[in-house]
């Protein structure tokens, strides 16, 4: 993967940034990450208004209106998380934790508001969620590890951000392909006996 931080820049464990995290959970507070809540409002809030208004525009509002409430809290928070996680060693723990486990707890609380709230199709808008989650979960380490997103004196502003998403886009999307073309085309070892 790219590096972004100076050669002798010291990266973080996973395990350290969790524990300084659990011993100081206002940190999420502090970064709160409007930039990532607003994003994922706009990609998530109109899926459920869509699964929704089929039944009327009423329910449509009504879904809307949830998942904009909870969107803008959760997303905002995990958007914290990613950044405090950023950079942290393992790459494959802190990819594992971003893109599965915290989307998965925050799936489920989405799934069980939306339920008592009584949104209607409810099985297809989360379906299409829990894609979306996954996806931009990935995409939001992505682009933090590319000092893209940041918040708290960290970042650059959210029009620079911004602009600076197409291409970083482009480099998400074009990541695996790379890493599949450089692993085919690295030098195979013969073992002999």
């Amino acid at each position: 993967m790219h590096r972004v931080t100076p050669p002798d820049a010291v990266e973080p464990s996973f395990f350290a940034v969790l524990f300084q995290l659990i011993c100081r959970p206002q940190k999420l507070v502090q970064l709160w990450n409007w930039k990532a809540a607003v994003l994922s409002l706009i990609l998530r809030g109109p899926v459920f208004f869509a699964a929704s208004l089929r039944v009327s525009l009423s329910a449509g509002l009504s879904a809307l209106a949830t998942e904009s409430v909870f969107c803008m809290a959760i997303a905002g928070f995990y958007g914290a998380v990613a950044q405090s996680f950023r950079m942290a060693q393992p790459q494959w723990l802190t990819l594992l934790f971003l893109t599965v486990i915290l989307p998965a707890i925050f799936q489920a609380l989405e799934y069980l508001l939306h339920w008592i709230r009584g949104t209607p199709h409810l099985g297809l808008a989360e379906l299409f969620s829990i894609l979306v989650s996954g996806i931009s979960a990935a995409f939001n380490w992505y682009v933090m590890r590319r000092n893209t997103l940041l918040v708290g004196g960290q970042g650059t502003g959210f029009a620079t951000d911004l602009r600076r998403l197409p291409r970083l886009f482009y480099g998400f999307v074009a990541t695996l392909p790379r890493l599949l073309l450089a692993r085919r085309k690295a030098p195979r070892s013969h073992c002999t006996v």
